[in-house]
């Protein structure tokens, strides 16, 4: 009986927890730059290219979309986009 209850609270815990797919997919917005509220902002060299910029957004349940700014050196990382602004410098990405 003891085994049974453990599979059962088991199953229950897997089925409780959503499975989250491996690859999150975004929309690429190049010459733009996103507007927001701002969760964090990244200005180390470590985050000035484009894959580290979008593997810092993918790696935050509260982001929904980043911008590298390759003109200030920085990605930032947006909880919800409010508008979009056309910069050569900038280069973005929204969660799909």
């Amino acid at each position: 009986m003891i085994k049974i209850t453990k599979f059962a609270i088991l199953g229950t815990l897997l089925l409780a927890f959503p499975v989250f797919s491996a690859d999150i997919v975004f929309e690429k917005k190049e010459n733009i730059l996103l507007k927001g509220k701002i969760a964090t902002v990244k200005t180390s060299k470590k985050y000035r290219n484009l894959e580290a910029c979008q593997a810092l957004c993918e790696s935050r349940s509260s982001c929904s979309a980043f911008t590298l700014d390759t003109s200030k050196g920085s990605c930032t990382i947006l909880k919800n986009v409010s508008k979009e602004v056309s910069n050569s410098n900038a280069t973005s990405g929204v969660k799909q």
